[in-house]
């Protein structure tokens, strides 16, 4: 696993132009400050190295005798996990990110064991609404939503901006 995911991670450092559309060019100059594949490119290449470490560090166990199985119930919690993460990559488009995204750090707070109801529903909120703000606010990128939510929020996030002294108006 370790090989596949270096060879996973180089390939797509390589061919990372047929991964991401070049940004829109306008008098010959970029209308983006960094470019789109910067961020994938990090991660992949943090993957490669992440994953050719653990390659070197496993390189003596690899040719022992013993051979190390997974505990009980492993298997099965790791399908669970991929079947949550398939459902929130499958729901963030119809149901929008904040409830697809409390449900699904709500389902794998219980597949990892966490019984306490109030923390499940804190971190299954707080999370989502604290991502929701970094990425909208801080990072103007924008997440999908449908348009009830969304303009709930708007409302939400006007009011507390003009709490705090905060509200401006639209850039004119």
């Amino acid at each position: 696993m370790a090989f596949g995911l270096t060879l996973l991670g180089i390939l797509g450092f390589v061919f990372m132009s047929h991964l991401v559309a070049e940004p829109k060019v306008l008098f010959g100059r970029s209308l983006t400050a960094i470019t789109p594949s910067l961020f994938p490119k990090l991660v992949l290449a943090t993957m490669a190295v992440l994953a050719s470490m653990l390659l070197y560090s496993l390189r003596g166990s690899l040719t022992s005798r013993e051979s190390k199985t997974f505990e009980d119930g492993a298997l099965r919690r790791v399908v669970m996990l991929f079947t949550v993460m398939l459902f929130y990559a499958l729901t963030m488009e119809p149901i929008g990110f904040f409830i697809s995204s409390a449900l699904s750090m709500a389902a794998v707070a219980w597949i990892a064991g966490n019984r306490s109801l109030f923390q499940i529903g804190a971190v299954s909120i707080i999370s989502p609404i604290g991502l929701y703000l970094v990425a909208t606010r801080g990072l103007a990128v924008s997440l999908p939503e449908s348009s009830p939510i969304e303009f709930f929020y708007a409302g939400i996030f006007d009011t507390v901006g003009s709490f705090f002294g905060g509200a401006e108006g639209p850039a004119q």
